[in-house]
């Protein structure tokens, strides 16, 4: 079955660091509800403790766009965003199906 990976990265302002651990938890939390998500990891630089990479799962294009207006609406997603230092870079969509390995590491 194809997927969708969406990769999007971000900084946060070092004032809002011990925050963002915090505001994260509560936007994990409500996000795990979004129709069509199958799984949302966040990474850290290893370079750099300001930014991130959420790395996002979804079942179709179509659940990606859709979960994104619904990511829009959660409660916290306002205080997430204001600890940005930016806007957050979407990296784009790509497919991906289970069981490929084509491109994995060994």
């Amino acid at each position: 079955m194809t997927r969708c990976i969406e990769h999007i990265a971000y900084i946060i302002t070092p004032s809002s660091l011990d925050a963002f651990r915090d505001i994260k938890s509560k936007v994990a939390a409500e996000a795990h509800d979004l129709p069509g998500l199958i799984s949302s990891t966040t990474q850290q630089s290893v370079t750099d403790p300001h930014a991130f990479v959420d790395t996002m799962v979804w079942e179709s294009k179509d659940a990606a766009v859709a979960g994104l207006a619904a990511f829009e609406k959660l409660p916290t997603t306002p205080a997430f965003l204001g600890m940005m230092a930016g806007p957050p870079q979407f990296m784009g969509q790509y497919e991906w199906t289970a069981g490929d390995r084509s491109l994995e590491l060994v």
